[in-house]
């Protein structure tokens, strides 16, 4: 009878749990139906936001990003070798176009300056003397010589007759003979000599002595001239006005020439310029305008202006970009060689391109578009896009005028209903 009731028990015990689960069951589907009946609902219809779009002619301006630099930047170095002398400059001075700033070797180069002054000044006395030729008091004293040897010849001619007269009367020796015929040859020489030295003292040098002494004194004004360029190269010049970048030498270093040794930079930053690399479809805006808005990062609430004066004639193959210059109008006291700078280029092409938002594109099945709302439906199109700029981009192509773009796109898809 125990048992009975006990199998009676359990019955009732299971029979309640099925029961009892049967009711948990369809509480819980008709629970999980009506969620999901919702969440079907809400995929169905999305709610969005859209914006006409309107093609336009383009506003605003496109951004390069450039290096500002000043105008002239001169390396200096000395080409003449030698002991730095002296030193008159430092670090971060300005300086005058023409200032001297060193002296490498000077001492020992203007001994070598008034050597070859003093060889031109030799030179030139010899030339001189040749060129102007005998003076008249060299000729008078030619002609003296003359008349004193024929003078002496008349003498050796009336003691060689004399003698020859009294060889005749045996009255004088053979050798008094012969002495006095000699006296007369060497009289007569030295008329002949005399007339000679005459004739050269009135006719002058020759061609021959002329052209010598004009070529020596060409060859030591052409050593002075050398000298005297050493000279210069020895005193080390500013070629602009500037300010000293740096002053890697001192006083009494050596300098051997090659190689090269820089001494210090020159810095003009009175004129400053921007270089740039501006895109080929760019550069006509160059030609159509020439003045330019630009900031200075270092400093960048501050818009200054340049001017437009230089593009290279051929591009960088790399980048197919234009080298471009930019002279800047009125430097700022705080602008500085390598600062980074920000050149606004306005746009002026006046067809009318539709814009919109970078942030409105979508992607769908690797294509590029928008989502366009259309008869309760989002409607994907592709689009070509062209330039960017102020966070915009040019729709080329894909897209007509005044349709809705849809402008939160995120999670849709070409075809899910949506309402706005």
């Amino acid at each position: 009878m125990m048992k009975i009731k006990r199998n009676h028990f359990m019955k009732t015990i299971v029979f309640g749990s099925v029961a009892l689960l049967s009711l948990i069951s369809l509480g819980c589907g008709d629970g999980a139906e009506t969620r999901a009946d919702a969440k079907t609902e809400s995929k169905k219809i999305r709610l969005v936001k859209v914006s006409p779009v309107n093609a336009s002619a383009p506003k605003g301006s496109i951004e390069y990003v450039g290096v500002l630099t000043a105008y002239r930047k001169v390396m200096l170095a000395s080409e003449a070798g030698g002991t730095i002398e002296k030193l008159y400059f430092e670090k971060g001075d300005r300086v005058k176009k023409g200032q001297i700033l060193a002296e490498i070797g000077t001492s020992s180069i203007r001994l070598r300056v008034r050597e070859a002054k003093a060889a031109v000044e030799a030179a030139r006395s010899t030339f001189e003397k040749v060129e102007t030729g005998s003076r008249p008091e060299e000729i008078r004293i030619a002609e003296a010589a003359l008349k004193e040897a024929e003078a002496g010849l008349s003498e050796s001619e009336k003691n060689y007759v004399r003698i020859k007269d009294l060889s005749e009367s045996q009255s004088a020796s053979k050798s008094e003979y012969d002495s006095a015929k000699r006296m007369v040859d060497m009289a007569r020489a030295k008329v002949e000599s005399a007339r000679q030295q005459l004739a050269l003292a009135r006719q002058g040098p020759r061609a021959e002595d002329k052209k010598t002494a004009r070529a020596n004194l060409k060859q030591a004004e052409a050593t002075l001239a050398v000298a005297k360029d050493w000279l210069r190269k020895s005193r080390l010049l500013a070629p602009c006005d500037g300010i000293i970048a740096f002053r890697d030498v001192e006083e009494g270093e050596v300098i051997v020439v090659p190689p090269v040794t820089i001494i210090t930079q020159v810095v003009d930053l009175d004129r400053m310029k921007i270089k740039v690399s501006v895109s080929e479809k760019d550069i006509h805006i160059l030609t159509e305008q020439k003045l330019f808005k630009f900031t200075v990062d270092a400093f960048p609430h501050k818009t200054s202006s340049c001017r437009f004066f230089f593009r290279a004639p051929t591009a960088d193959p790399a980048t197919r970009s234009f080298p471009v210059e930019f002279m800047v109008e009125e430097p700022d006291r705080r602008m500085a060689d390598g600062m980074t700078v920000r050149v606004r280029l306005p746009f002026v092409d006046e067809m009318k391109k539709a814009k919109v938002p970078s942030a409105w594109l979508s992607e769908e099945n690797g294509k590029i578009g928008l989502f366009v709302a259309r008869d309760g439906k989002a409607l994907f199109k592709k689009v070509v896009l062209g330039a960017y700029y102020d966070q915009r981009v040019e729709v080329l192509s894909g897209l007509d005028d005044n349709e809705l773009v849809i402008t939160n796109p995120a999670g849709l898809k070409s075809g899910d209903p949506v309402k706005y």
